[in-house]
């Protein structure tokens, strides 16, 4: 079950946003409660925080194993290309420099 939502933050336009309900063990709310308590944030945050580290790690996953392009990943993750590669190298992850792409890319950027 979802909702949807309109956020306003002072300045800003309102941005829509969906409010999901979920079901959590009582160990894994724990665990969470525990992590938030040391960070000392409050639960949105620290699972907002959560779902975006996690979709990081999938679209890394799905890039490594070729099921999607540096370009579409960098889209899913809504940043740069230059930002998504920039992460690859931070965290050892080989670019397929091969790949059209990133070569249009670079003679966007860079020249030839």
């Amino acid at each position: 079950m979802y909702y949807n939502v309109l956020s306003y933050d002072g300045d800003r336009m309102p941005e829509k946003t969906a409010v999901i309900t979920m079901r959590v063990s009582p160990q894994d709310l724990e665990r969470i409660e525990t992590v938030r308590a040391l960070e000392n944030v409050d639960r949105t945050t620290l699972l907002q925080e959560f779902i975006e580290d996690g979709l990081r790690r999938r679209v890394i996953r799905l890039y490594q194993n070729g099921r999607v392009t540096a370009m579409k990943a960098s889209e899913i993750l809504g940043m740069s290309l230059r930002n998504f590669l920039e992460i690859l190298e931070k965290e050892g992850i080989p670019v397929n420099w091969d790949s059209a792409v990133i070569k249009d890319y670079l003679s966007v950027k860079y020249g030839e």
